[in-house]
């Protein structure tokens, strides 16, 4: 099977809020790129209550290849903590022929996942 490069992906932008964007690394891999502004992380501090350097944040990678996302229990994702400080994160595990996007998130201690941005479908 052959993987589908795309070479500058288009990043997917809130209002005010952080971007991301995902783009092929090579068969096996994905690179995630974001940017938060800084009054984004106010607003992310406001939200949660917790200063930003202490909230676990993930990255949550999808595999959209047969359905949508539908928040649903049956979407296929795996969830990879990472710095929201780091500007881009290394996925591996990746499957040539099979669709991807990811969403920057924060999942708390209890399992309660909330989303900040999802990236284009890959």
């Amino acid at each position: 099977m052959s993987v589908r490069m795309k070479s500058k992906p288009e990043p997917s932008l809130d209002v005010d809020g952080p971007s991301i964007q995902i783009s092929w690394k090579d068969s096996s891999s994905l690179l995630a790129e974001w940017e938060v502004t800084e009054q984004t992380k106010l607003s992310i501090e406001e939200r949660f209550h917790i200063p930003i350097v202490e909230l676990p944040f993930v990255l949550r990678l999808y595999d959209v290849t047969e359905r949508e996302i539908k928040q649903d229990g049956l979407d296929r994702y795996v969830d990879f903590h990472i710095n929201y400080q780091a500007p881009e994160w290394i996925l591996y595990g990746i499957e040539e022929g099979r669709s991807y996007c990811v969403e920057l998130g924060v999942r708390m201690i209890d399992g309660r996942y909330y989303s900040l941005i999802r990236s284009s479908r890959l």
